[in-house]
């Protein structure tokens, strides 16, 4: 495995450093592919630009791809290290070239490595970004664009169920999107974004950190968000991967309470914005959080729109913890509203409207 570690010059954020995930660290956008000529040979084991961030490039999942992680502390840096999420904390970009690295040739950067049929080295110029700014925005009711999250990470029956759901939905129309847009800046053409079932750990790492922190600035500038199951571990507090745009956090660190039904209770203002009925539900759960205030200072305090009214506790988690704690949540962050929602209504026979009227209500209406 081909490693390089290089160093770059820090730049202003534009956004306060306490609000940012990723306050310094620059995204290597890439130019035309060329062959590495010379570039090939002069490598270096390390390229220096000015000290305080690192980049080093290691082999991605896929073999054709190299993935680059930042770190501050090049010396106890591991990319394998399995006491972090090191992709969610530390991944900046995923280049499409083989065993590549990075170098310096005169003020210009270049990925030099194998790209896929071709038998000489090639050499892409890379242009250092800040994370890319999305601005405030006014969200069309008639037309809300709803970006999917789609990569490892969402798993089951979410995604096509919610992609059926929306489908049927007037002036809605849903995108399946993957980290690269979203790192990139894509997420300025979307109003909503939906992180469905699964792991939010993965979903984390796939986004990595330039990932979660356009997350998190396309929810303070007016985006709307929707969690389901994982996606609202992604969003709360408590974890050092999440995006931390909703003040909660799980009532134990043993979340894996188990699998089916479970019964909850709408509160009125639940069942105003979802449209659900009165009394006690069966609905599909799957080891979704049991929020509890995060009491975190910089983030307004979530409302219940549902109540559990049974639990699962298996795998030894807490007893009794889930009866009566909040199902279905929401919050502000910045000018942006967020949703989440522990079981899955999307899968619930009798709750077919609630994606599309959860949708709407974080894009601003009813």
């Amino acid at each position: 495995m081909l490693r390089l570690i290089a160093t770059l010059l820090i730049t202003t954020s534009l956004l306060p450093a306490e609000e940012n995930l990723a306050t310094g660290v620059l995204y290597p956008k890439l130019g035309e592919w060329t062959d590495a000529g010379d570039l090939a040979m002069a490598c270096p084991p390390v390229a220096q630009h000015s000290p305080g961030h690192f980049y080093r490039v290691a082999a991605a999942k896929d073999p054709e791809v190299t993935a680059v992680y930042h770190t501050t502390d090049n010396t106890a840096f591991k990319v394998d290290d399995p006491k972090v999420n090191v992709k969610a904390l530390n991944l900046v970009a995923e280049l499409p070239v083989k065993g590549g690295m990075i170098t310096q040739k005169g003020d210009q950067w270049f990925v030099v490595g194998q790209r896929p049929g071709l038998k000489l080295p090639q050499k892409a110029l890379i242009t250092w970004q800040e994370t890319a700014p999305i601005a405030p925005r006014q969200i069309d009711p008639k037309n809300i664009r709803v970006a999917l999250f789609d990569d490892y990470g969402s798993f089951g029956k979410g995604i096509p169920r919610c992609t059926e759901l929306l489908g049927k939905a007037e002036g809605v129309t849903v995108k399946l999107v993957k980290p690269e847009l979203i790192r990139e800046g894509g997420l300025k053409d979307f109003d909503v974004i939906i992180f469905t079932g699964g792991s939010g750990g993965k979903q984390a790492g796939s986004l990595g950190l330039i990932g979660r922190e356009q997350v998190r600035r396309f929810v303070e500038a007016g985006g709307g968000y929707l969690g389901i199951c994982a996606g609202n571990y992604l969003a709360c507090e408590g974890f050092s991967w999440g995006v931390h745009i909703l003040d909660a956090k799980t009532k134990s660190s043993k979340w894996a309470r188990g699998e089916g039904d479970v019964k909850i209770e709408f509160t009125p203002k639940g069942r105003e914005i979802l449209g659900m009925p009165e009394g006690i539900l069966d609905i599909r759960y799957a080891n979704g959080p049991v929020f509890n205030p995060a009491e975190d200072a910089d983030i307004g305090d979530f409302e219940p729109l549902a109540y559990f009214r049974s639990e699962l506790a298996k795998n030894g988690a807490p007893v009794g913890a889930q009866v009566n704690s909040p199902a279905m949540v929401i919050g502000n962050y910045g000018k942006g509203r967020v949703l989440c929602s522990s079981p899955h209504p999307e899968q619930q026979a009798g709750m077919e409207p609630f994606v599309e009227r959860a949708v709407r209500w974080i894009a601003g209406g009813k």
